[in-house]
């Protein structure tokens, strides 16, 4: 099997606070993918990439970009119903290829019993067109399994609802207990993040982490 035909799927769940965005932020700037589309509702990913003025402009950029680099990100408007903004992005991302594609607050665009078409070749194909697929959301339980169920890796932080932990801890397959303890502590020292994570292509189990932040 080829490089290119190897799947990347990362998702990154937690609970609004826990430490989620953090990790993201950190994975981009480390990644510094030359090509990068971002599905960013919430207006938060200024920092890695200009957002398009609108679908045809976001479309038109990747045109004119034929496979070079380039940063884009779409955030969505009244415009257009939001679910139809969603698929027509995931649509661009497949047929650009060769980029790492952010999708941000899936619980918004995806539901436990229904992946969209588009978002679902995404997940199931996207390694066929070398696309790195980065996936965020706060409810698990929420969302499309189609994503947990393909995902090669995971991290998961503090979760609030019951049906959220429940949900991650048969993606991890771990105990419930495990996601239970997941914590995002505040001190005057600064924030400790607790998550854990599992690589599903080289670790047999999960291991629990920390990132800490110093006060500021």
């Amino acid at each position: 099997m080829s490089v290119k035909n190897e799947p990347r799927i990362e998702a990154y769940i937690g609970s609004s606070g826990s430490g989620k965005g953090v990790s993201l932020n950190a994975r981009l700037k480390e990644l510094k993918p030359p090509r990068l589309l971002i599905w960013d509702p919430r207006n938060e990913y200024g920092k890695h990439a200009p957002a398009a003025a609108s679908l045809s402009h976001l479309v038109g950029a990747f045109k004119h970009a034929r496979g070079g680099p380039i940063k884009m990100r779409f955030v969505a408007g009244p415009d257009l119903p939001i679910e139809q903004a969603f698929a027509a992005v995931c649509k661009l991302a497949f047929a650009a290829g060769n980029l790492v594609f952010l999708a941000e607050e899936l619980s918004d665009v995806t539901s436990a019993s229904k992946a969209p078409p588009a978002w679902r070749q995404v997940i199931t194909q996207g390694r066929h067109q070398a696309l790195h697929v980065m996936a965020a959301a706060q409810r698990p339980a929420l969302i499309d399994k189609t994503l947990l169920g393909n995902c090669t890796y995971v991290r998961c932080f503090g979760l609030r609802y019951r049906e959220d932990r429940r949900a991650m801890a048969q993606a991890m397959d771990v105990d419930e207990a495990r996601v239970q303890a997941l914590r995002t502590v505040k001190d005057a020292r600064g924030v400790t993040i607790g998550y854990l994570e599992r690589d599903f292509r080289n670790a047999d189990e999960a291991a629990a982490g920390t990132i800490k932040l110093r006060a500021t």
